[in-house]
């Protein structure tokens, strides 16, 4: 029997508290599971990077990527179909990458008093917890994740994955992010081109009339 080559990844718990210092300020923050949502289009990439994407859930280019939310955990499955998306999977067999992570964009940000209120003695003034809610709109592989209980594998029999039904069991209906991400990226990559040409000009400028002895 051919054995199914794929990559699982457990990319996030949304349940677990990260922070952010803002000045003199920290937030404390959690994504309330049940509110999740999931964009039209979720990107599967490496390293975060356009350029880099491997597939989406819309346009499955190299491969098959099924989504599973259990819980307050964000599962994937990654079953590639091309030459592109098997050289991301030898990848991970050979465990060049080995974790994994997600973008979340946050629709509404609610301040958790209920929390804060029980660890009102320990907490700063300038301390806040906050409850997230958004939307996931991209899945990426990547070594350096800000949630490090991540990870990436192609064992099918991995202890985390026990119990798991690869079937995708989430519904895409929030506003497409990774469209408007591409575009963003697009803006930038003309800017940056087009400051290159103004520094390009500058020099030239500066060049020629060092050439005639002008002092700019």
């Amino acid at each position: 029997m051919k054995i199914e080559r794929a990559i699982y990844g457990l990319a996030a718990d949304f349940g677990a508290v990260h922070w952010n210092k803002k000045g003199e300020n920290v937030e404390y923050f959690h994504v309330e599971p049940s509110t999740v949502k999931y964009a039209k289009n979720v990107a599967f990439t490496l390293e975060h990077e356009p350029k880099q994407t491997v597939t989406t859930t819309k346009n499955q280019e190299n491969g098959q990527l099924i989504i599973v939310q259990k819980g307050p955990l964000l599962f994937f499955k990654f079953i590639p179909t091309t030459k592109a998306g098997e050289r991301i999977y030898r990848y991970v067999k050979l465990q060049k990458l080995r974790k994994c992570s997600y973008i979340f964009r946050r629709f509404t940000s609610l301040r958790d008093i209920k929390t804060e209120s029980k660890l009102s003695l320990v907490m700063d003034p300038g301390e806040a917890i906050l409850i997230n809610h958004g939307a996931v709109y991209e899945i990426c592989l990547t070594n350096h994740p800000r949630d490090t209980t991540t990870f990436c594998t192609t064992d099918a029999n991995h202890p985390l994955l026990k119990g798991i039904e690869w079937k995708t069991n989430v519904q895409f209906t929030a506003s497409d992010y990774w469209g408007q991400h591409l575009e963003r990226e697009d803006f930038k990559n003309e800017l940056d081109n087009m400051q290159r040409r103004i520094d390009d000009l500058g020099e030239k400028c500066e060049q020629l009339l060092k050439e005639r002895g002008i002092k700019a």
